[in-house]
């Protein structure tokens, strides 16, 4: 009887170890161009450089973890780090190796939860709405339009109910005296039905201002349409910051749009238009057009090509142009190689 037992007990684990099929895969690009760029500074100088981290997409090392845990259940995980392809460094003055994301899953029927730094829900929803689909992104002022791009101490839930996709989050700010302070929470909606997607994002989070927190709202629409191989898509986000000195919420408006139109099964063609505005202050705006080729050698290397324009409707040092000068031309060529 007891070797019955035994038998059974260890045929028992035997198929459920079976059962959970578990993987490891190290992944990630690298990205190397190079740029040309009029008036790059105060003296109106123009400036040839090496995007080391990246101009198409950032340089990135990922570690994927995942396992099968049967019943509709799956458990995984990413660790991605950012570096810089001139020296090999990390991407990041802080030496953090994953800077870019660090998370576990869990994935069922009721949805999947996920722990960890990873990107915002502004992020995955921009991610549709952006015609370079967050490609340029060094170029590209959508930092700041996805909420931060990253939070830490992020708690999300996704779920798909048929073509609604909801998604909540919830960062931990951490902070002893007050569980609001550096925290941040935010919920989305998308809607994706035949050749149309959209959808819009609340976020609430609290950001230092010096030494002081404050409240930021985060508003987010937009929309994306596509039949075959021409996709147009856009989207606006309002960023509010409550009672900065002297008491002014300080507001930042990012609008962009634009055309993608896959030529053949290699070669794409975008362009697209972003415009950011300061509402309370119609002199500081800038307006990027950008355009952009990329032909691919293979699946996973390609060629890219982009020029883009950006005018500046106030000469002035700010924070949206701190070469001062009323305009830039620039144009990139580099190559993009995923593993």
């Amino acid at each position: 009887m007891k070797r019955t037992t035994l038998a059974l007990a260890l045929t028992a684990g035997l198929s459920t170890f079976a059962h959970a099929q578990s993987s490891v895969t190290i992944a990630g690009t690298v990205d190397g161009g190079i740029r040309y760029q009029t008036n790059a500074d105060a003296a109106r100088n123009s400036k040839t450089s090496i995007g080391s981290n990246g101009y198409y997409s950032s340089n990135k090392l990922d570690f994927l973890g995942s396992e099968d845990l049967g019943s509709g259940m799956r458990a995984s995980f990413v660790l991605e780090s950012g570096f810089n392809l001139g020296t090999g460094q990390l991407d990041n003055t802080t030496n953090i190796l994953f800077n870019r994301q660090a998370f576990v899953q869990f994935d069922s029927v009721a949805g999947a939860l996920s722990i960890g730094r990873q990107y915002t829900i502004s992020h995955d929803f921009i991610l549709v709405y952006d015609p370079f689909g967050f490609h340029y992104t060094p170029l590209i002022p959508l930092t700041r339009a996805s909420s931060g791009t990253r939070f830490n101490n992020d708690v999300k839930y996704v779920k798909n109910f048929g073509p609604v996709k909801l998604e909540i989050e919830n960062s931990f700010g951490e902070v002893a005296d007050s569980p609001r302070k550096n925290a941040a929470h935010g919920v989305g909606l998308q809607y994706e039905g035949g050749n149309l997607t959209f959808g819009g994002v609340i976020n609430r989070r609290s950001i230092l201002v010096g030494t002081v927190y404050h409240d930021d709202n985060y508003y987010l629409i937009g929309a994306a349409w596509q039949a075959g191989a021409l996709k147009i898509s856009g989207g606006t986000m309002l960023d509010e910051v409550v009672n900065t000195a002297p008491l002014v919420n300080a507001k930042t408006r990012d609008s962009f749009g634009g055309v993608s139109y896959q030529v053949t099964s290699a070669f794409n063609a975008t362009i697209g238009h972003y415009v950011t505005q300061a509402p309370s202050d119609k002199a500081l705006r800038r307006a990027l057009t950008i355009i952009g080729l990329d032909y691919a050698l293979s699946k996973r290397t390609k060629l890219y090509l982009e020029a883009d324009y950006t005018r500046y409707h106030t000469a002035i040092v700010s924070t949206i142009n701190t070469a001062g000068a009323p305009q830039q031309t620039a144009f990139t060529a580099g190559i993009n190689h995923r593993f």
